[in-house]
């Protein structure tokens, strides 16, 4: 029992260190944007249905990590390599339940609501997320086919491998499975209703874009240090490596708002571009893969508030306003591919 103590201590400190980067989201311009809707409904005292969308739906994106297998942070081999009996590790099996988040958030729900039944609904919920997950871990690894990164076309051109490149790492975070959500949804109600509204479209393309602003703020946040050295040493200027990172975000994003409106959507993303590369560059923040990207709440503001204002004048209004965002964005990538090349940014701001 000695030994099965001391692996489950030492999943509690691994399972908390994991909880410690799922808070991230607070600095997530989408959840920043449903934390809004919500605290105005309830300054107006109406119950705050018009931000529930989008709380649940990041809720049950963030159930995927939460819902994790707490023996699958001990990697398969050592974890064969220990000295242990069946019977231990049945017990162990069992045991790690126990210091499962989602069980925890089932018990506080309990606590919370009084109701048996709307925590074994929760717990329903989790298991099949957790059974959704595994099932999709599984079919990657027996058949690679369904691995959706060895689609990700090769590109030409000196810069195409760090496109494709770049795409992989957004593939990666939890950001772009809001927008996909998004623009499915409003996709499904253009094309299934028997009259939709038209104006919806630039304002769904808007949110599309939102769900996706954070991005740019840490472009650089996947990378390990050793990858950072390997950008120094590329024969590249530095707008063309910040170029790189770029266009993997405008191709992804100019997909998800081309069925709806390309020039409100791709308005904002220039915007939140420009915004973003000063914290992208200066205020460098480390990210973690299968997380909601996190970043300043300053320029976070900003780019929701400037990228809102000029994608819906560009619908409304005209071009006009999408040439001014690309003026922004050419300057901003200008600017900072001077700083690059200086040497003055990323680890030496860390």
């Amino acid at each position: 029992m000695a030994a099965i103590t001391a692996i489950l201590k030492a999943l509690r400190r691994v399972i908390k260190r994991d909880l410690q980067t799922i808070q991230s989201i607070k600095l997530n311009n989408f959840f920043l944007f449903a934390v809004l809707l919500t605290y105005s409904s309830l300054a107006s005292q109406r119950a705050p249905w018009g931000a529930a969308p989008f709380l649940v739906l990041l809720g049950l994106l963030l159930l995927f990590p939460l819902s994790s297998d707490p023996l699958s942070k001990i990697p398969p081999v050592r974890l064969a390599l220990w000295p242990l009996t069946r019977r231990d590790r049945r017990i162990l099996r069992l045991a790690s339940f126990g210091v499962s988040p989602a069980l925890w958030l089932a018990v506080l729900i309990l606590l919370l609501t009084s109701s048996v039944a709307i925590a074994l609904l929760f717990l329903a919920v989790v298991v099949g997320v957790h059974s959704l997950s595994a099932l999709g871990g599984l079919v990657v690894r027996r058949a690679p086919l369904f691995n959706l990164q060895r689609y990700v076309p090769q590109l030409p051109g000196r810069l195409g491998g760090m496109i494709r490149n770049n795409v992989r790492q957004m593939l990666s975070v939890l950001d772009l499975y809001v927008a996909l959500t998004l623009s499915i949804a409003a996709n499904a109600y253009r094309w299934l209703s028997p009259h939709p509204e038209p104006a919806a479209f630039p304002i769904m393309a808007v949110l599309v874009a939102l769900a996706l602003s954070t991005y740019p703020q840490c472009l650089f946040g996947l990378d390990s240090d050793s990858a950072l050295a390997r950008y120094r040493l590329l024969p590249l200027r530095g707008w063309q490596i910040l170029l790189a990172k770029d266009a993997a975000y405008l191709a992804i994003l100019l997909m998800l708002v081309l069925p709806l409106s390309p020039g409100a959507g791709m308005t904002f993303g220039l915007a939140a571009l420009a915004i973003g590369r000063y914290p992208s560059l200066a205020l460098y923040s480390p990210q973690h893969r299968w997380r909601f990207t996190s970043g300043d709440f300053r320029f976070g503001v900003l780019q929701m508030l400037a990228g809102t204002g000029l994608g819906l004048a560009e619908h409304q209004i005209g071009e006009w306003f999408l040439l001014a965002a690309a003026v922004g964005y050419a300057a901003s990538l200008y600017i900072g591919g001077r700083h690059w090349d200086r040497g003055t940014t990323l680890g030496e701001s860390a």
